[in-house]
């Protein structure tokens, strides 16, 4: 039995017998609900594991970060029964294009909920796909990070092979395309070769899975700048941190072509889908990914985020179904009103909100998604619209994440809007390998006054004019700086609005 098909069947069993949507999240919060019953928080709260759904939602407020920081604290400190029944057994950083990092805590059941829809894609994509044969490479990110101050008590730090869990592990690492060592890499640029020495050795890739699709362009990108040590390599063999590898000569052939052609077709003729965020702040990339790889299938990601699996892709409905089997879900509509998931309409844009078995009871999320249509066990189809939390405003303009990319949509390579309250303007951030600058800055800011109180703040002089400055390798710098704040690489998203005066020195041209 192939390890493929093995992996097939770990899938499966998290497929079969599925009920609907309102009865399977009912379920899921009832066995939560009584599992962590003695836990401090729900008790603080009146509840005593019952899982009626009328009294969950009753007593448990609505939630953001900073409410939920104390306790994430006393988690992370290695304290037990405090959000949910035991101790955390890892924690992980998030943060959002503006803010500083924050803890997310995992008990065993919530790292089960990851795996149970991780496993459950890929058995969808290995059938639907028919991936049986070749390799894959899943993001491995290096070990660049230091520990968060004060340091957690509990294991910081998950890798992506985590994710899959000890029954899949085996498996995925010898369907691995790069050996899971490099995740060991605490330099950036010995982190880069040592990726991609595997990924070119690899003559039968077919499945490359990513979260962010710059992860994987920004490999592509360093093909050149790691050229020579890569020629080396393959020409010759060496040393790659305790490795010793062998010549490739045909390896090195391919890349030698791929230099002269830049077609990464040359490179993995054989490849056949590349799984890669799509939406929100990922469009351009995800589009740029598809014009390098007009020939292999790009499947859309969907939600999936540090703190919750929300939804997956479906190869049958050509959607994201919310996973309604890794949380609870309830959905905020423009009213603030809180809907379950059966309840919310195709076109209707809702902001998320979580509750998972991590000890996330009613978690806004800021994520905003829009209803798309419905699976067969009645689950809604979700595509993430942008984040609903993340705003400027320096004069009364309200410029939401959402609206400025919108506003950026058409603009090939890194771009991002920087807030300057001290000039009372905003600077458009150009990348120097994106397109000429040349009357970007004027169609943006004509789509920015679409908003009133822009266009209003505009006309009083309250607002100076768009500036554009072009910053030289710009993603790279911001992508350093998301590594200071604890960011695994392979999660960074790129942004299109950032707030934190820290930006403009950041990309100080």
């Amino acid at each position: 039995m192939s390890e493929w098909h093995e992996l097939y069947l770990l899938g499966q069993r998290q497929l079969i017998g599925r009920p609907g949507c309102r009865t399977a999240q009912a379920a899921w919060l009832a066995d939560c609900l009584r599992r962590n019953a003695a836990c401090e928080y729900l008790r603080g709260h009146g509840l005593d594991g019952s899982g009626a759904l009328a009294s969950f939602r009753s007593r448990l407020p609505l939630v953001d970060y900073d409410t939920l920081r104390p306790w994430i604290d006393r988690v992370t400190a290695g304290e037990a029964d405090v959000l949910f029944a035991g101790r955390a057994v890892a924690c992980e950083s998030t943060g959002g294009s503006g803010g500083g990092a924050k803890l997310i805590p995992y008990s065993a059941h919530s790292l089960a909920d990851f795996r149970r829809a991780l496993l459950g894609w890929l058995a969808d994509v290995i059938r639907s796909y028919n991936i049986g044969t070749g390799h894959a490479y899943w993001a491995i990110s290096p070990a660049t990070r230091s520990l968060p101050e004060p340091a957690p008590q509990v294991p910081y730090g998950l890798s992506d092979a985590d994710y899959l869990g000890p029954e899949a592990l085996p498996l995925f690492a010898r369907l691995s395309a790069v050996d899971l060592a490099v995740a060991g890499c605490r330099e950036l640029g010995a982190w880069q070769l040592a990726t991609l020495r595997d990924l070119l050795t690899c003559h039968d890739l077919s499945l490359v899975s990513v979260w962010s699709p710059t992860f994987f362009l920004s490999l592509l990108e360093a093909i050149p700048d790691q050229a020579e040590a890569l020629r080396e390599l393959l020409g010759r063999g060496g040393t790659l941190g305790t490795r010793e590898v062998m010549p490739d000569p045909a390896a090195l052939e391919r890349l030698d072509e791929y230099l002269r052609k830049d077609d990464p077709a040359i490179l993995w003729p054989g490849l056949k889908l590349i799984s890669c965020w799509a939406d929100g702040a990922s469009r351009p990339y995800f589009a740029r990914l598809r014009r390098l790889f007009p020939s292999v299938t790009l499947q859309p990601k969907g939600l999936l985020s540090t703190e919750a699996v929300v939804s997956i892709p479906d190869s049958s409905t050509g959607q994201a179904l919310l996973s309604q089997d890794s949380g609870f879900f309830e959905f905020l509509d423009e009213g603030g009103e809180p809907l379950l998931a059966d309840e919310i309409v195709i076109s209707g844009r809702y902001e998320v909100v979580i509750t998972t078995a991590g000890g996330l009871y009613r978690y806004r999320t800021g994520d905003i998604v829009t209803c798309t249509g419905h699976g067969p066990g009645g689950q809604p189809a979700l595509r993430f619209v942008g984040r609903g939390n993340l705003s400027s405003d320096l004069v009364g303009e309200k410029l939401t994440d959402e609206f400025v990319q919108r506003a950026l949509a058409d603009l090939a390579g890194f771009r991002a809007l920087v807030a300057d309250a001290a000039s009372r303007r905003y600077v458009l951030v150009f990348d120097s390998d994106a397109d000429e600058a040349t009357g970007a800055a004027d169609r943006v800011e004509s789509r920015l006054m679409r908003n009133p109180q822009y266009a209003y703040a505009r006309a009083l002089g309250q607002l100076q004019p768009l500036a554009a400055r072009r910053v030289r390798q710009a993603q790279h710098r911001y992508i350093a700086r998301m590594l200071t704040q604890g960011r695994r690489l392979g999660d960074i998203k790129m942004p299109g609005l950032l707030t934190a005066p820290e930006w403009l020195d950041i990309f100080a041209a």
